[in-house]
C-alpha cells in the first residue's frame, strides 16, 4: 500500500517536474549573473507576473508574440504585435508590476504578426546562436550577463557589462555576425 501511494505521488508530481526543473535552471542561470540571488528571483517573479497578466487579461496572443526579458528590475519587450493598443497595454502591464524600474519598449506594429515566418525565425535563431557562441568563447566577456534577442535580423543586447571594454566587445561581436542588419544595445555598466 505504501509503495502504491509513493508511486501515485511520483506520477502526480511528474507533470510538475518540467516546470520545477525549468524554474530552477532559469533561477540558477540568473543567479550566475553579476548580481544577488534575490535579484535573480525578483526578476524571474516580475517576468512570470507579466506573462500571467497577459493571459489573465485575455492577451494570450501577446504572450506568444512578445519576448519579455527582465534584468535587475529593467524590463525589455521585443516582438511584433497587431496594434498600437497592444503595445500600450503591454507596457502598462509591465509598469504595474512591483519592482519594475524601467520598461524598454522595442515592440513594433506589424499587421502580419499573426503569420509565422519559418525562414525568418531560422535566420534569427542562427544569428543569436552565433553571437552567444562567440561571446562564450571570448575571455573578456561574461556571457551569462547578457541576453541576446534577434528579431527580423535586428539584434537586441540586454544586460550588465563589467567594463566599457566588455560592453564594446559584445556589441562588436554582434555587429560582425553575418546577417545582422542592426544592433541595439541596452547594456548598462555594472555598478
Amino acid at each position: 500500500m505504501k509503495q502504491i501511494l509513493i508511486l501515485s505521488a511520483l506520477f502526480l508530481l511528474s507533470g510538475c517536474l518540467p516546470t520545477i526543473f525549468g524554474a530552477a535552471t532559469v533561477t540558477t542561470l540568473n543567479a550566475s549573473r553579476d548580481g544577488s540571488m534575490k535579484d535573480a528571483v525578483d526578476d524571474l517573479t516580475i517576468s512570470a507576473k507579466i506573462k500571467k497578466e497577459f493571459i489573465t487579461q485575455g492577451f494570450r496572443d501577446l504572450y506568444t508574440k512578445i519576448n519579455v526579458e527582465v534584468i535587475k528590475g529593467r524590463v525589455m519587450y521585443t516582438g511584433y504585435v497587431q496594434t498600437e493598443e497592444d503595445i500600450v497595454k503591454a507596457v502598462e502591464i509591465a509598469w504595474n508590476q512591483k519592482g519594475v524600474d524601467e520598461v524598454i519598449n522595442e515592440l513594433t506594429v506589424d499587421e502580419n504578426s499573426n503569420k509565422f515566418d519559418s525562414l525568418q525565425y531560422t535566420q534569427d535563431t542562427l544569428i543569436t546562436s552565433q553571437i552567444k557562441a562567440r561571446s562564450i568563447l571570448h575571455r573578456g566577456i561574461k556571457s551569462v550577463n547578457y541576453t541576446i534577442v534577434t528579431s527580423k535580423n535586428v539584434v537586441y543586447i540586454f544586460g550588465l557589462a563589467r567594463s566599457e571594454q566588455e560592453m564594446e566587445e559584445i556589441a562588436r561581436i554582434a555587429a560582425e555576425t553575418g546577417g545582422v542588419a542592426k544592433v541595439v544595445s541596452y547594456v548598462k555598466l555594472k555598478e
